[in-house]
């Protein structure tokens, strides 16, 4: 069975489905996709088909297997040292068989440097080595390198695949899992974090945030304010839970169809807030968002957004 691990992703299983078939594999795969969709273990299913042997793909996801290497940054991009040491292992022979494979993630991730020092092995590939780049950003991605490789997109999974992925991989309860799917977006990895510690942590952050909005008081708003922005880390997990939040209670207090809910049980807190109030937040979420992309000050970014439809 092709791709025993992958859930989903019918249109990237056929592409690379045909490709084994055929024996016509290319020599480099762009995998772009957003998180948690199935990209890095397509890779590795991928790779053990290409390697061989009943246990490829348990020893190249363990990163066990001499010919199957996964790389990622070490620090916050791949740079010219780091591309040079991966270029040097290129340039070997396969040491279990005929063929090897680079499972390279976070491929938006290179300096201008390391990306052309790299585009110049995917220009003139090694024999016998095949190239796969991992990425959620394919506009980040160098066009000569992505030109130079066959580009497969994954997509968000669909909710009942990403049920069946939380009961049998994470042994989620059937009931949990249809609330989790439902609020990820198609994305395994959120759905994972929203069962871990940091997730309902951000969760119970985020509906904080409805009760003191229900409050009317502004000063609760501000104080939350100045406590989420206490640490940097999770601002942008903390603000897509809480568009999630605000849509569903937004979706409630227009008494529109339970089939647009995404839970079983609605927020705990924030039956106060008037509709046009939620509209107004959820359309402040994506500008906070974009602020701190571009570098704004947390405490300020979070105080406007804590005050959007706040009664003067």
């Amino acid at each position: 069975m092709k791709f025993p691990h992958l859930v989903g992703q019918t249109f990237a299983r056929r592409i690379l489905g045909t490709a084994l078939d055929s024996a016509r594999v290319a020599s480099a795969y762009l995998f772009e996709g957003p998180p948690g969709c199935g990209k890095k273990t397509a890779a590795f299913d991928l790779a053990a088909a290409l390697v061989g042997g009943e246990d490829a793909w348990r020893r190249g996801a363990q990163r066990l297997h001499p010919d199957i290497r996964y790389f990622q940054p070490s620090g916050a991009s791949f740079k010219v040292e780091q591309v040079q040491e991966l270029l040097k292992e290129a340039s070997l022979r396969p040491f279990e068989g005929a063929r090897k494979v680079f499972i390279v993630d976070r491929a938006e991730d290179f300096t201008p440097a390391a990306a052309n020092k790299l585009l110049k092995t995917l220009e003139e590939p090694p024999e016998g080595l095949t190239w796969i780049l991992v990425t959620t950003q394919r506009a980040k991605i160098l066009p000569t390198i992505a030109s130079r490789c066959q580009s497969v997109r994954f997509h968000p999974l669909d909710e009942a695949s990403l049920r069946l992925v939380l009961e049998r991989e994470l042994k989620v309860g059937a009931e949990r899992a249809r609330d989790l799917a439902a609020l990820s977006g198609g994305s395994v990895r959120l759905a994972a974090w929203y069962e871990g510690e940091d997730g309902r942590s951000q969760l119970e952050q985020a509906e904080a945030f409805l009760e003191a909005a229900a409050s009317g008081s502004v000063v609760r708003r501000l104080d939350w304010a100045e406590a989420a922005a206490e640490s940097r880390r999770g601002i942008e997990d903390l603000l897509n839970v809480l568009w999630v939040l605000l849509r569903e209670r937004w979706v409630r207090s227009r008494g529109l169809p339970e089939s647009l809910r995404l839970t079983q049980e609605g927020p705990k807190h924030g039956k106060a807030i008037p509709p046009e109030a939620l509209e107004a937040m959820m359309r402040a979420v994506p500008r906070c968002q974009e602020a701190l992309a571009r570098n704004a000050n947390v405490q300020l970014t979070l105080t406007r957004f804590a005050l959007t439809g706040a009664k003067a």
